[in-house]
């Protein structure tokens, strides 16, 4: 295959050198990045240069450069580069998801690392890494934990699903789903750094096909999070589930917290109403400002009620951005889930929204048959 290299460097002489070396190994077009790039500015960078293999130099800012790997793991493969061998440096780089450790920059070395790269890729035609969503409400009560819960449930079709509560305050989920379990997401940060295959299935509760990881039972829990645990954690996710959505309690947590950076995709959840929607544009420029050149995040509107709120072609205006996807109202039969503490019955009008997101998050076409009652159950913003 045609690799397509993205160099991710601490200074632009390393950088020459990566690239010099590429390009003398046969491996034309690199886009080199001379100074690490801030968190969630990768995937941007990805799709703009075409990238499907990152090479992250750990020569200086290690802990910085780390970060960088497992943020870029969840998009392509990676290859770290140092120029020893060190080798309690090279299992934390695997750790942290690279797939190969690159010391020697001669030609025949970077072409046996490519080689490598490619019989893996053949041998695992369909393997890819899982996907992390994060989605956030743009205002408390706008049903954001409702999409979390019933997205990751669509979700089901692509793959194994964790779903992660990560609002220890209201703990949405476990309440939704009349679920409890000795063990929730405080626990796995405590534990983090002796996080192994064994002890991660004794932290979940599986339930209707999908793991769920739980907030803690007390609401005066706090989590011990930063942004480089954040990154750990989604790697290991990502190695163990085709999707995982963790439900953010709100924009300043998922940002500071680190799981917005360390997301695939953030989905801000918002309602039509006009102080939900101010809240919203607010909690768009937060996330923009304290995760600058991140993919920017999908507006979900929820609850559509055009004779409540604004109208659809209002919506861009005062949002600033384009809805992703606007939500039919469907009160009664979520009051009805929520009693039973199931998802939302099959064939809803709500359940067929959320099963048109999740396809369309995915890129799948919905196929011509089905297209217009999609388009009329879920209100895409292209007008």
């Amino acid at each position: 295959m045609a690799w397509k290299p993205l160099v991710l460097c601490a200074g632009a002489e390393q950088g020459r050198q990566i690239g010099a070396a590429l390009s003398a190994a046969g491996i034309a077009g690199a886009q080199i990045v001379a100074e690490h790039p801030p968190a969630g500015a990768i995937g941007g960078l990805a799709a703009r240069c075409g990238a499907n293999v990152c090479l992250v130099d750990v020569t200086a800012e290690q802990e910085r450069a780390l970060l960088l790997i497992a943020e870029a793991a969840g998009a392509m493969r990676v290859v770290a580069v140092h120029p020893q061998k060190d080798a309690d440096l090279i299992l934390r780089c695997l750790r942290w998801g690279a797939c190969e450790f690159l010391s020697d920059l001669g030609a025949e070395s970077i072409r046996s690392v490519f080689e490598r790269l490619s019989r893996s890729r053949a041998a695992q035609p369909g393997r890819r890494t899982g996907t992390v969503y994060c989605v956030v409400p743009g205002k408390p009560g706008c049903g954001a934990s409702t999409i979390a819960l019933h997205l990751a449930f669509h979700m089901r079709r692509a793959g194994k699903v964790l779903l992660v509560d990560a609002d220890p305050l209201f703990a949405s989920i476990a309440f939704m789903l009349k679920l409890k379990s000795e063990f929730h997401l405080g626990d796995l940060v405590r534990d983090w750094k002796r996080m192994d295959g064994d002890l991660w299935p004794r932290l979940t509760v599986p339930t209707a096909g999908i793991d769920v990881l739980l907030a803690p039972e007390t609401p005066a829990g706090h989590l011990e999070l930063d942004p480089t645990t954040a990154a750990e954690i989604a790697a290991f996710w990502r190695e163990r589930y085709d999707t995982t959505v963790v439900d953010a309690p709100d924009p300043r947590t998922a940002a500071e917290s680190g799981f917005a950076a360390a997301a695939d995709q953030v989905l801000v959840v918002t309602t039509n109403e006009l102080a939900s929607l101010h809240a919203t544009a607010r909690a768009i420029e937060f996330l923009s400002i304290s995760i600058p050149e991140r993919r920017p995040p999908r507006l979900v509107i929820n609850r559509y009620t055009p004779a409540l709120g604004l109208k659809r072609n209002d919506l861009k205006t005062v949002l600033r951005e384009e809805p992703f996807a606007v939500l039919s109202n469907d009160y009664a039969m979520l009051q009805d889930a929520l009693l039973s503490g199931k998802p939302a019955a099959p064939g809803s009008r709500f359940q067929s929204s959320l099963l048109a997101l999740s396809e369309r998050l995915q890129g799948k076409d919905p196929g011509e048959k089905s297209r217009g009652a999609w388009r009329s159950l879920l209100h895409l913003g292209h007008k």
